[in-house]
């Protein structure tokens, strides 16, 4: 009787754990939209970023975020240890302007980063189970939605 007692417990312990990183992870989802600016305050043309509906197709926020390393240098994102930060904290107006390719030295400002990331793999049909949406109209991000 004790026996069974006492494995009824940790069953409903672990079980109880795996109901709470359930939804802790539900509740960890970040904003339903991003507004994407450069961080100024006359900040032209910013993107309107649906970046819940991303997080529920994709399900890998390695895809879109990253870190940076200690030489500066980006670093694949690590999820619990990469640093959750906006995107203009280091692709802003002050950015030192790194190619498309990463050919050149540098962190890329926000619109090269924005559109080569965004416009990548939205141009990739091979990148999701359903073709992404074409984003060849600067409306598409450009307009509040």
């Amino acid at each position: 009787m004790r026996k069974t007692l006492v494995f009824g417990a940790a069953l409903a312990l672990i079980c109880g754990s795996g109901v709470m990183t359930i939804t802790s992870a539900q509740n960890d989802q970040g904003p339903e939209h991003l507004v994407i600016t450069d961080g100024s305050p006359s900040s032209a043309n910013p993107a309107y970023f649906p970046h819940r509906d991303h997080q529920n197709r994709l399900k890998d926020c390695g895809i879109c975020h990253h870190g940076k390393g200690a030489d500066g240098k980006q670093v694949p994102y690590k999820a619990g240890e990469t640093k959750q930060q906006k995107c203009n904290t280091c692709h802003n107006k002050n950015a030192d302007g790194v190619s498309l390719d990463g050919r050149l030295p540098g962190i890329s400002p926000i619109q090269r980063a924005g559109h080569g990331r965004c416009q990548g793999c939205h141009k990739d049909k091979t990148s999701t189970k359903t073709p992404p949406v074409q984003l060849l109209a600067c409306p598409t991000c450009h307009t509040k939605k």
